[in-house]
């Protein structure tokens, strides 16, 4: 275990990040956002630090990803990632980070654009059970929610999460080395990993294979 005293954020260090790990890294910062501030164990602190992490991803990423010497963008992108940290810190995830994690053991490929890749299915998966919590992440991700139900809006943010993977270019599951003859195997070690137990909308065995198949449905085709 390393425990750090002080942790010093320097952008200029990620300048010379390559676009794939800029996706995958801001992906991931969002991930945690929108888990911490979903999960069934979520605080007031963890709120205010998920959600100044998805709005800053919401409004950075795509450009570091574009332009990495935009030293104002890695700025905000090192802080949404710090804030992802904080609100990660006191809480569990849910069921992106169940499927991630578990099945990063089964294929070497980056966390964060697995992360990223199951993420828009599990918010899916998720909005019958928060739609109010998913429609406030929708205004934190620039979504204009005006004359939107509730269900609607939290709708409406579970679109910008898929576009937002799409538009920095995040690989496909097939991409990342998984094939869908895989999927029984893959739900079922999601199903046993303790991230689950966070998730707002308790997912069974069956649920997680439809959520890698609608992952696996998605991306350029």
């Amino acid at each position: 275990m390393i425990g750090a005293h002080i942790a010093l954020l320097d952008p200029e260090l990620t300048l010379g990040l390559p676009p794939g790990v800029t996706a995958a890294t801001g992906m991931d910062a969002l991930s945690h956002g929108i888990e911490c501030y979903t999960c069934d164990y979520h605080q007031p602190f963890n709120d205010a630090m998920s959600l100044a992490a998805i709005e800053l991803v919401g409004q950075w990423l795509r450009i570091a990803y574009a332009d990495g010497s935009n030293l104002e963008a890695r700025t905000n992108m090192a802080q949404a990632a710090t804030f992802g940290g904080l609100a990660y810190g006191t809480e569990s995830a849910g069921a992106a980070h169940a499927m991630s994690q578990s099945a990063g053991g089964v294929h070497d490929c980056p966390h964060g654009a697995l992360t990223a890749r199951v993420l828009g299915p599990v918010c899916e998966f998720n909005v019958p059970a928060s739609p109010e919590r998913y429609a406030r992440i929708a205004l934190a991700l620039g979504v204009d929610t005006r004359g939107m139900s509730v269900m609607d809006a939290a709708h409406a943010g579970v679109e910008e999460v898929y576009r937002l993977t799409d538009d920095v270019g995040i690989p496909t599951m097939m991409e990342l080395g998984f094939s869908e003859e895989e999927i029984p195997m893959l739900a079922r070690i999601a199903f046993d990993d303790p991230q689950t137990i966070g998730n707002p909308r308790p997912p069974t065995v069956s649920d997680y294979e439809e959520m890698y198949r609608n992952a696996f449905s998605r991306g350029p085709q």
